[in-house]
């Protein structure tokens, strides 16, 4: 063969497999560009919904809703659609005084479709009282007619919804109530603030018991109405939605008026539920 003419061909050969090595890394290459597009496009519109809402503006988040959208934020009891959405307008009207910030956390893509997820840390309510409160969110959206819209929302706390100070307060203030109610002969407040999930082992009780046995105890107790005690704070500690008081008791006189000397350490554990503070569990102890 004419050498000129192979290496013609061998020429020809290597420019053909440089563009197949071009094509073969092309796909990727515009996925990641897609990618980044939509984010952009989609992280921008997020923001804009937030500072619209922060005029009391919900107008822009269903200009930016798919007809199709179907979304369930925290507060409502169940994913609902645009009708919700727009039956609101009205009703935040002069609620400026929301305070929040966003944290981007990550998106997917593929095609026309798009899910975003990010954090929102909220200072102060559109009324303007001053909360802590913290959520994680996803986003899906679509590509539709060239332009992105909001198909779905999902929104879950990411904070226990309480101030951390406040609380020791509230539950300091049943601690005392309930042997407040106690020395009366009333352990009603006490069976008001156990969660239905309560199991208790306090000193007397042979085993753990849960609120079938405190209601019971309720009853025995009435007219029991001479006991004296004192309780001392030794700390609170926080986890979540949970919360772990311990305290100490002295006690010189039983509900029955006989006068004792007698000291015990206490561990009650309480929950953040449905809004307040529910009793879980509690240990008790005599002080040797």
């Amino acid at each position: 063969m004419n050498v000129s003419i192979l290496s013609t061909r061998l020429t020809a050969l290597a420019f053909a497999l440089a563009l197949g090595a071009c094509a073969g890394e092309s796909p990727q290459a515009d996925a990641e560009a897609a990618k980044e597009a939509a984010k952009e496009a989609i992280w921008a519109k997020e923001q804009a919904v937030y500072a619209a809402r922060r005029r009391a503006d919900p107008q822009f988040y269903i200009d930016n809703a798919s007809e199709q959208y179907v979304g369930w934020p925290p507060g409502w009891d169940a994913p609902e659609g645009l009708d919700r959405l727009r039956a609101g307008v009205s009703r935040v009207e002069g609620q400026v005084h929301e305070e929040l910030t966003l944290e981007f956390g990550g998106i997917a893509v593929s095609g026309d479709a798009a899910v975003i997820y990010y954090t929102t840390h909220r200072t102060r309510l559109p009324t303007g009282e001053e909360v802590n409160q913290r959520f994680h969110i996803a986003h899906n959206w679509v590509r539709e007619e060239g332009e992105w819209k909001l198909l779905g929302a999902l929104g879950r706390s990411a904070s226990p919804g309480y101030d951390p100070e406040m609380a020791k307060e509230d539950i300091w203030a049943k601690e005392q109530a309930i042997f407040a109610g106690r020395s009366k002969g009333d352990m009603q407040f006490y069976v008001d603030n156990a969660s239905e999930q309560y199991l208790g082992w306090p000193p007397g009780w042979t085993t753990p018991s849960g609120t079938d046995q405190l209601r019971s105890g309720a009853e025995q107790m009435r007219g029991r109405d001479q006991e004296q005690l004192t309780l001392e704070l030794d700390g609170i500690s926080f986890s979540g939605n949970t919360a772990i008081s311990f305290f100490s008791t002295h006690r010189t006189r039983m509900p029955t008026g006989e006068a004792v000397d007698q000291r015990f350490e206490n561990i009650h554990v309480w929950v953040y539920e449905n809004g307040q503070w529910s009793l879980l569990s509690s240990m008790g102890r005599p002080k040797l």
